[in-house]
């Protein structure tokens, strides 16, 4: 059920992305991947079920997740390409093509989303959680906190990070 709300039943299995087949439930049924304006704001806002992010990532996210990152987050679009690892130029092409990233880009993403919610709940708001994603941090060695979520090691310090803000710590 979980996957059944948290991503799209396809009409039909050629709408799923053009050269990509759709991804099956468990009952047979193929999903359509997650995008549309409201995909990362939708990846934030939620927190999905193992399964239903297991089936995203290897079903894949629209490219045009790339512009809803930029804007959610306030950053250039060198930045997100940066974190998920996608060449310029390749991205560019999937958001023309309206292709689907692959699962390690995908991935990538929903750790960004993932970071993001738990960075809302520690500052009280979407605001105050991507200025601090976006400045500077010792204990990351001088990096930001969304420079280090290309990696999971990276994404697991700033976990370790608003975990230790949340119970008091002043990082």
């Amino acid at each position: 059920m979980a996957v059944k709300r948290s991503l799209k039943i396809v009409k039909k299995a050629g709408r799923a992305g053009r050269g990509a087949a759709a991804p099956l439930t468990g009952g047979g049924r193929r999903v359509r991947p997650w995008t549309g304006a409201k995909g990362f704001k939708l990846l934030v806002s939620r927190d999905t079920s193992t399964a239903a992010r297991i089936e995203a990532i290897r079903g894949g996210v629209g490219a045009r997740v790339v512009g809803e990152m930029v804007e959610y987050l306030d950053v250039p679009k060198t930045v997100i390409f940066g974190v998920l690892h996608t060449p310029e130029s390749t991205a560019h092409r999937l958001i023309r093509d309206n292709r689907i990233l692959d699962s390690a880009a995908t991935e990538r993403v929903m750790r960004v989303a993932d970071i993001m919610r738990m960075a809302e709940e520690t500052f009280g708001g979407r605001s105050a959680a991507t200025q601090w994603l976006k400045q500077i941090n010792l204990a990351l060695g001088g990096r930001t906190p969304l420079s280090m979520l290309d990696t999971e090691p990276g994404a697991g310090e700033v976990r370790r990070i608003l975990a230790s803000i949340n119970h008091g710590g002043d990082y």
